[in-house]
This record gives structure tokens, C-alpha cells and sequence, in this order.
């Protein structure tokens, strides 16, 4: 994954207004509310077990017993059991660049299907369909669906493959579509964070027992980036019961990037560990200059293209 080099995007006009642009006739939320809003109503319309979900305000990885840190990070407590959590600092940070990893991926995914919709790629779609981004085998894929009794039905697929992307048939795995559907589902059912300030959208990133949905904003301008605002909504797999979910979010703000130089250094917030939101950008910067910095209070790493892991400095 970190052999093929994040790429901005670089558009005039951001994701959501290009989904509005599309379908002019549906009220764009977000990111990808324009698609997933016509079938809202019935995706969800599973009943979940009537329980209080919990609230998350744990520091991801944090031993239990451990004092109540930044929102947006999961409460062990609340967690799948089969779920190994991390005990080094380099693997808890590592855990935290995966999701970043693969939230480049889901807009990356986004924006190329998007533009293959409007370009007339992918045939006449009808409005009534839904769309979700999945990674599987090693390659994203814009999965368009049609509502069921069951569920989503796959009705095409258009598989993010560089200049060979297009429209596949190989098989995928329907029951992650819909547990990455229904999640997503609830993602636009919450309030964003921010207050319309900034653009937002939820993510669904799978995991391996659950879904994680992250609010995170959305990648538009190369030289200003927005980061902040990551809260987080954790599901089960199938995306019908919701696990827990953040009570807070961390503040939003906009960073200047170098379009050009050899080097750039992003001053996080953070403790320890990076938001997400803050190693997504520090990722995408990686197109603009060979190497990037993340400084944490307690650490400081050290990211250059087209190598695979952080180099970490304690500060």
C-alpha cells in the first residue's frame, strides 16, 4: 500500500459539489450523501438490539484503568475481544497510519469513480442506486448497489486500477458492501463536526470484527489542508448495531502546505500519537515535497516518499 504514492486531488471544485454536480437533483451531504440518501431510509431499516451505545473516550491502545484522553479513539472496554491491541509506541502509531492509509484510499476510490460517472464511463446509473468504496484484494473499487429485501445487490463495480481502471465483474464480497453501506448509513445520520464550518464526511474503514466510521474532513486544496474534527462511531461488521461512539471531537484547523521544497513539518496537537486527519494530510503532502514531519509533544516522525514505514525520534 505505501509503495504507490498517495495523490492529492487536485480540483477546483470539492467531492461533495462534484456529487451534486452529477445528481443535480439530490441534495449533496457531505461526501457521499448525493448516492447513499435515496435507499437511506430502507438500508437502515434493520432493527438493532435495544441498547445504550457506549460512549468512546479512551486513548486508542490505552492500558486498562487509564485516564480519559482525546475523543475519537476506541474504550477498550467496549472493543471485540478478539481485538490485539498494540502495547509499543511504534505500534500504536502504526495502527493509527493504517486507518490514514486507507482513508487516502476510500477518497482516492471516491473522486476516480465520481469522475468516471460524470465522464459517462460507467453507463446510465440510476439515482436510485448507492455507492460504497471497499478495498479487496489488494485494489479499491466504487461499488454501486441496488436496495433489496436482503439488503444492497451489486449492480457494477468500477475497480481503481491507474490507468487501467474501469468497470469490473470479478467477485466481491457482498456482505462487506453491506455492512460498509449500513455503516456508513449511520455516519450521515450524525451531526458533523465542525457545525457546516468545515467539510466533513464520515468514513468506513473495516476492520476485521467491525466497522469503524471516522469523521474526517475532506482532502480539496493541495496548499491548505484541514485537519481535526476526527470523532469516531465504531459498528459491527454487518453495520446493523452500533458499539460505541465518540462524545467530542478535537479542535479543526487549517494548515499551510508547501507546494514545493524538500521537506515539511506538521506541529500535532497530539500528546503522543497523531490524529488521523493529521497523518492523512502529512501522507497526501508526501506529493509535494520528498519528506514530511510529524511533531507530536513527546515525539517527533519522519516520513520520506517512497519509503515504507516512519522513522520515530523521541523529542
Amino acid at each position: 500500500m505505501n509503495a504507490q504514492r498517495p495523490v492529492i486531488l487536485r480540483c477546483s471544485t470539492s467531492v461533495s459539489r462534484l456529487l451534486a454536480i452529477v445528481l443535480p437533483s439530490v441534495r449533496a451531504i457531505a461526501l457521499v450523501a448525493t448516492l447513499v440518501a435515496p435507499v437511506s431510509a430502507q438500508v437502515g431499516s434493520a432493527k438493532a438490539p435495544p441498547r445504550t451505545p457506549a460512549i468512546i473516550d479512551q486513548p486508542k491502545g490505552a492500558p486498562k484503568g487509564a485516564p480519559k484522553g482525546p475523543v475519537g479513539r476506541p474504550d477498550l472496554s467496549k472493543m471485540p475481544k478478539t481485538l490485539k491491541v498494540p502495547e509499543t509506541f511504534e505500534g500504536l502509531y502504526s495502527e493509527r497510519d493504517v486507518r490514514a492509509v486507507s482513508a487516502i484510499g476510500y477518497f482516492r476510490c471516491l473522486q476516480s469513480t465520481v469522475n468516471a460517472l460524470r465522464a459517462g464511463a460507467l453507463g446510465q446509473v440510476p439515482r436510485t442506486w448507492s455507492i460504497a468504496c471497499i478495498e479487496q484484494g489488494g485494489e479499491w473499487r466504487g461499488v454501486f448497489g441496488e436496495l433489496t429485501n436482503t439488503g444492497i445487490a451489486v449492480r457494477l463495480q468500477y475497480a481503481v486500477r491507474g490507468d487501467r481502471s474501469g468497470i469490473t465483474r470479478d467477485a466481491v464480497d457482498t456482505a462487506r458492501v453491506n455492512g460498509i453501506a449500513r455503516a456508513l448509513l449511520r455516519g450521515l445520520s450524525a451531526p458533523l463536526p465542525g457545525a457546516g464550518a468545515f467539510e466533513i464526511t464520515p468514513v468506513p474503514l473495516p476492520q476485521t470484527k467491525f466497522v469503524e466510521v471516522w469523521f474526517l474532513p475532506v482532502p480539496a486544496n493541495p496548499s491548505r489542508a484541514v485537519v481535526g474534527g476526527d470523532s469516531l462511531i465504531q459498528m459491527t461488521g454487518d453495520g446493523l448495531r452500533e458499539l460505541g461512539h465518540g462524545r467530542s471531537t478535537p479542535p479543526i484547523r487549517t494548515l499551510s502546505v508547501p507546494l514545493e521544497g524538500t521537506t515539511w513539518t506538521l506541529e500535532s496537537l497530539e500528546e503522543r500519537i497523531p490524529m488521523v486527519s493529521e497523518l492523512v494530510v502529512a501522507r497526501m503532502a508526501l506529493d509535494l515535497v520528498p519528506e514530511v514531519r510529524v511533531r507530536t509533544h513527546q515525539y517527533e516522525s519522519v516520513l520520506t516518499r517512497g519509503a515504507r514505514t516512519w522513522i520515530h525520534h523521541r523529542r
